[in-house]
């Protein structure tokens, strides 16, 4: 089973196996400690999602906190990620917990952390917590809950509604006149998770009629990941098409990521769209500021930034890293290849729901289909492909391949040498025709990830393959 341990957004495991009551309450005993430490009278705000016992284990959560002095906020019902972390901004928590796997198969259910700027607790914030949890889960302690009926009684638990604010807010960040002047139809993905009516309620406000699927209460998430990639999107493309509709749009199960499908049913890539917010604020909101990225993310991103004039900033994977360095510099936009994106004036957090609206305003803004973007953006910064592999192998080959990286790493790819090695975050060889190609383990997931991006689909192919065999003997 192991210890808990925190990774690239958190603490997740199997629910039942890794994920239980008992360790959750360590979890947020740590998390509560670690927060008293820096206020005396702090308040958490305590989210989760529709997964399978979120709420259960969100309560359990909020009556460990209230068991140790801490004003405890619970959200009332389901919501994203985004809203959490924007409650946790208002009341200045020093750390508040968020229920959630996000994109994780149903079997599983996570434990994040949001800091008082309103976006994943930063490494420096979540080391402490890692220590103390570690600490505590070694010693057998048990935390103490508050009784459920005094803890709301005497105010100690309040329970809020968290969504109608933050929906607020995101609203404040577009320009809904031109949003509401959309020609096209636009169908919502909610993939079960808790973005569900969320994209709907905003984009009626603004007398548009969206057709919004798979947004009923469903735990096991239909039996597909509730993650936003081409291989999970099929009736989202499939409605596209066969509605004539011009947009649709994903939202994963905690609503931080975007999946985003053009008029022809193609899935936009999360390479592609990252670029197009990118384009959208600098070139029509004339926004400016640094622009910062996961190493997995888009050469896009670089060139464009070359010819605004702008700093590009390259972290390793992992949300947190974007954010820790969003809060200290003032940063346009920072996101990551997973397909999460974070936006100067809102939160140093993914939003998903935000940068879907901001899609349908760039649209409109320029006349322009989502295809017709994409392909103005190859024409700008050159033609691009990317995929990323998810290998599922053995713990024994997953270490051989990352050793092979690590200690014999090949000198060219799909017969392309490579120009430059970086070892931000497992390994990344730049190639001499500007393709590149990352090899890391996952830090949510017991797999390998294996990311390029090529300048020919031909070259894409061959790439992969290549990697695959001198890395993994495929």
């Amino acid at each position: 089973m192991g210890l808990i341990k925190f990774g690239t957004d958190g603490w997740r495991g199997v629910i039942a196996r890794d994920f239980t009551f008992d360790r959750v309450a360590v979890a947020a005993a740590a998390a509560g400690q670690v927060a008293l430490e820096k206020d005396a009278k702090p308040t958490a705000m305590v989210g989760y999602d529709r997964r399978f016992l979120s709420r259960e284990f969100g309560v359990e959560v909020a009556k460990v906190l209230a068991a140790q002095g801490i004003r405890v906020l619970l959200s009332k019902q389901f919501c994203s990620t985004p809203c959490t972390s924007f409650v946790a901004r208002r009341e200045k928590t020093p750390l508040s917990p968020m229920l959630t796997a996000s994109h994780n198969p149903a079997i599983w259910n996570g434990f994040k952390l949001k800091g008082p700027h309103g976006g994943p607790a930063t490494p420096e914030q979540t080391k402490p917590v890692q220590a103390r949890a570690t600490e505590l889960e070694e010693s057998g302690f048990n935390p103490s809950r508050m009784d459920w009926e005094e803890a709301l009684g005497t105010g100690a638990i309040t329970e809020i509604d968290a969504t109608s604010d933050y929906l607020a807010e995101v609203k404040n960040h577009v320009d809904k006149n031109v949003i509401a002047s959309a020609k096209f139809k636009v169908v919502l993905d909610c993939m079960y998770g808790s973005g569900a009516g969320y994209l709907k309620a905003l984009l009626a406000d603004m007398g548009i009629e969206a057709v919004e699927i798979r947004s009923d209460f469903n735990p096991g998430f239909g039996g597909v990941n509730p993650e936003p990639i081409t291989a999970n999107l099929r009736p989202l493309i499939d409605l596209v098409r066969s509605s004539g509709a011009g947009l649709g749009l994903a939202t994963d199960g905690d609503a931080d990521r975007l999946g985003v499908v053009d008029e022809t049913g193609r899935f936009v890539t999360t390479q592609e769209v990252f670029p197009l917010l990118l384009q959208h604020l600098y070139e029509d909101r004339k926004m400016t500021g640094d622009v910062v990225a996961a190493c997995s993310s888009s050469i896009m991103l670089p060139l464009l930034c070359s010819q605004y004039g702008l700093k590009f900033v390259e972290t390793p994977v992992g949300f947190k890293d974007v954010c820790a360095y969003m809060i200290e510099h003032d940063s346009l936009i920072g996101g990551e290849e997973s397909g999460g994106y974070g936006i100067k004036g809102h939160l140093p957090e993914r939003d998903g729901v935000l940068c879907a609206l901001l899609l349908i305003e760039m649209m409109v803004q320029r006349g322009k289909k989502m295809s017709e973007l994409v392909n103005d953006l190859m024409e700008q910064v050159g033609y691009h492909a990317f995929r990323r592999e998810d290998v599922h192998t053995t713990q024994e080959k997953k270490e051989e391949a990352l050793r092979r990286a690590r200690e014999t790493p090949p000198d060219s790819f799909g017969g392309i040498r490579v120009r430059e090695v970086s070892r931000l975050d497992g390994y990344k060889a730049h190639l001499q025709d500007g393709s590149w190609l990352l090899v890391r383990a996952s830090g949510t997931e017991p797999l390998l990830r294996i990311y390029c991006e090529a300048t020919s689909d031909r070259a894409l192919d061959d790439i992969l393959a290549s990697a695959r065999k001198q890395l993994l003997d495929e």
